[in-house]
């Protein structure tokens, strides 16, 4: 049904633009943002329609690994590593497991 192997770069204007300062000063990611443009990038880029859910809050940091859950409209579940690229919000996102 899918390439388990395709990988999306998020925009770099779209992720730095769609940052925002917390209560507490701390820049995080748009949970919102992020995950259209993951919902996007399945749709391009496989032709899958789903759902997908990030973890809320997360702190903007080079380096940080989180996953996202995406669930399709034949109720497969996809698992989607996300990988913080730089300190301005940027990042690259791959599926890497589907049940």
């Amino acid at each position: 049904m899918f390439n388990r192997s395709f990988t999306r770069r998020a925009a770099s204007a779209a992720i730095a633009a769609a940052m925002f300062v917390a209560c507490n000063s701390s820049l995080s990611l748009n949970n919102e943002t992020l995950e259209r443009t993951i919902t996007s990038g399945l749709q391009e880029q496989a032709q899958v329609a789903a759902n997908v859910s990030c973890p809320d809050d997360r702190p903007i940091k080079a380096g940080d690994v989180f996953q996202c859950q995406a669930v399709t409209e034949d109720g497969t579940t996809l698992t989607i590593q996300v990988t913080q690229t730089d300190d301005t919000g940027h990042v690259n996102w791959q599926v890497v497991g589907a049940s």
